[in-house]
């Protein structure tokens, strides 16, 4: 079985939650990428920032002025553990219509992300993403949101 490990991104990019509008477009266009989760001031996930939470901000949130990072993100994170089938990170892109998930280790610290180039990427290769069970799309194991 693929496992979110065999097919994850282990360094990860992270933008801080105060960072400016601009330097979070700056540091994802640099890096070729479309999103990338967001880090509090003491390096806690609390959010996923997408190129679209930038283009396609809601109004209030441009009314106010200079928006930071902290206010365009979404707050919904999706994680999933290392060991979780690979289906599950897939699975659960499509249910929530998401293009990334965290990866956690067993103290709930992200370790990797999955998007949905990673899922790209591993079809490309070849690799079959099935499971053991009769679920054809697994639920995620993880949550982390609401730290």
């Amino acid at each position: 079985m693929l496992t979110v490990r065999d097919i994850m991104t282990a360094n990860v990019f992270t933008v801080d939650a105060d960072a400016s509008a601009e330097e979070a477009a700056w540091g994802l266009t640099r890096r070729h990428i479309g999103g990338a989760p967001v880090r509090d001031s003491r390096g806690n996930v609390i959010g996923v920032l997408s190129k679209g939470d930038l283009v396609n901000p809601e109004p209030s949130q441009w009314i106010r002025g200079e928006p930071t990072v902290g206010d365009l993100m979404n707050p919904d994170v999706l994680a999933v553990y290392p060991e979780d089938p690979a289906l599950a990170a897939a699975a659960g892109m499509v249910q929530r219509n998401i293009h990334r998930v965290i990866v956690l280790d067993e103290e709930q610290r992200m370790i990797g992300i999955v998007s949905s180039m990673d899922i790209v990427k591993a079809v490309a290769a070849g690799r079959h993403f099935t499971v053991e069970s009769d679920d054809a799309y697994p639920a995620p194991t993880a949550t982390a949101s609401s730290r």
